[in-house]
């Protein structure tokens, strides 16, 4: 057995590394979204919320702690994002 790959494996376990597309185009995705909408306007594209869908059932997360990586991890800091979770 290579040890070595399999340490790997487990720390690539507790990473999530986030595409900078959902970032880089947040305002686009949002803009077009928003298009001829009527009423409040959306705060937070699709492929955010499904990055945060994805997130969750591979983690197996709880309703709270998904809300929590949104709130504190993604959202405070949209813009200079690096997360990573350890499990």
């Amino acid at each position: 057995m290579n040890w070595s790959v399999y340490n790997q494996s487990l720390v690539r376990r507790g990473e999530i590394l986030i595409g900078f597309d959902v970032i880089d185009n947040w305002d686009k995705e949002l803009k077009q979204m928003n298009k001829d909408k009527v009423g409040e306007p959306f705060h937070y594209p699709n492929t955010f919320l499904l990055l945060l869908g994805y997130a969750k059932v591979y983690f197996h997360l709880p309703y709270r702690q998904t809300e929590g990586i949104a709130q504190e991890g993604m959202l405070k800091t949209r813009f200079h994002l690096s997360l990573i979770i350890l499990q």
